[in-house]
């Protein structure tokens, strides 16, 4: 049976020459690459205190692809060789991502099958659910991710989401070699979590047609939501018809928008709509019919702006699916946050973002049904 990859290396480094040890250290600390080792985990440590350094900055299969790097530049190809077939004779390049592993710690790739970074793709969800944070800004410190002066300033803030939003806000702006680095902490912190987000990017994967752009993760919630708000109106309320809309209009100006915006005439002239979240205008709820279009023919955003300024709270949340479905972007993310109320937020939002586009209004429609559902509600009633 092959070794563990942590005590074949620990064997590896015990096997060399004081010299050669010495030598192991200093191209070690003398490395390039990111993540890199801190000088205090390395200089004047027994071989086990080094491969511990190993393990915790580069994991344990990068940490194999260091010590065989390393080993052949100072010259110990035989101890390098050793060391790959006690390891079962893995190759020191790292092993690409197996997709359909049910660990992301197993298929190791910081990369989502889109291309873009984990970090990046799941925003919204790892801002809501990361909760064990303070360990994550320990290593992070340790990484030289963050100085003494972010450290303080983020642990200072009042909630876990606090935190992460200023970690995206800044530290994990500056390169893709952070991203990677917070990736790994997160691997180590937040197990269960990433897994979840890795499956759910193989199902999403697997169930988009390859003609078809995939849903992201929040966009996949958001639509499920309105399905089943559909599947609760009364036949009654929709005239007899089936409460389940058509599929939507891939021709429509936004994707993402569930509801249709040409809906309340429609049904009360009997007409079919194509777009998905058509209502009935004897409906309750444009929450629970998925419309943005009122009776009157003005956008639900427009035409309760004053309300909606007045009246949302959840707003954190809000901002961060805005950013993530790029209706506003990092520079108006950081400058709305920074505003003190929540007042203050919703009329900056109007003054810009939402002007740009009915898709923009639609999108914001959604994420407003998720996060302040019984508000939509009630606004639809009145």
């Amino acid at each position: 049976m092959a070794k563990t990859i942590k005590s074949a290396v620990a064997d590896a480094l015990d096997d060399l020459t004081k010299g050669d040890f010495e030598k192991f250290c200093h191209q070690l600390l003398d490395r390039r690459e990111q993540p890199r080792v801190k000088r205090n985990k390395v200089e004047d440590k027994s071989r086990l205190q080094v491969t511990d350094a190993l393990v915790s900055t580069f994991t344990e299969e990068g940490a194999l692809t260091v010590a065989l790097e390393i080993l052949k530049q100072i010259g110990c190809s035989d101890e390098a060789k050793e060391l790959e077939e006690a390891t079962g004779g893995k190759s020191s390049k790292p092993a690409p991502a197996d997709t359909s592993s049910e660990s992301a710690g197993a298929a190791g790739g910081s990369k989502t099958a889109g291309g873009k970074h984990f970090v990046d793709k799941h925003r919204v969800q790892l801002i809501q659910r990361v909760s064990n944070i303070a360990p994550i800004l320990d290593e992070l410190q340790d990484n030289e991710v963050i100085n003494q002066e972010q450290y303080a300033r983020i642990r200072a803030l009042p909630t876990a989401q606090d935190r992460m939003r200023e970690l995206y806000s800044g530290p994990l702006q500056a390169s893709a070699a952070c991203k990677d680095i917070f990736y790994k902490i997160l691997l180590a912190n937040e197990k269960f979590l990433v897994d979840e987000l890795r499956q759910q990017d193989r199902t999403l994967q697997v169930d988009s047609p390859q003609n078809v752009v995939p849903l992201t993760p929040r966009v996949a919630q958001l639509e499920h939501l309105v399905d089943v708000q559909w599947q609760t109106i009364p036949k009654e309320a929709t005239g007899g018809k089936s409460s389940k809309p058509a599929p939507a209009d891939t021709s429509s100006e936004s994707a993402g928008a569930a509801g249709g915006s040409k809906t309340a005439g429609e049904n009360a002239t009997g007409g079919q709509s194509s777009k998905r979240g058509s209502t009935d205008a004897s409906s309750g709820s444009a929450g629970a019919s998925g419309g943005c279009t009122m009776a009157d023919g003005r956008h639900f955003v427009d035409k309760h702006r004053v309300q909606l300024i007045q009246r949302v709270s959840n707003i954190a949340p809000i901002l961060d699916e805005l950013q993530d479905n790029k209706v506003i972007d990092q520079e108006q993310y950081d400058r709305i946050r920074a505003l003190p109320t929540p007042q203050d937020r919703m009329r900056e939002l109007y003054s810009g973002p939402l002007k740009a586009s009915a898709a923009c209004k639609d999108i914001f429609y959604q994420i407003l049904l998720a996060n302040e559902k019984f508000l939509v509600e009630d606004l639809s009633k009145n």
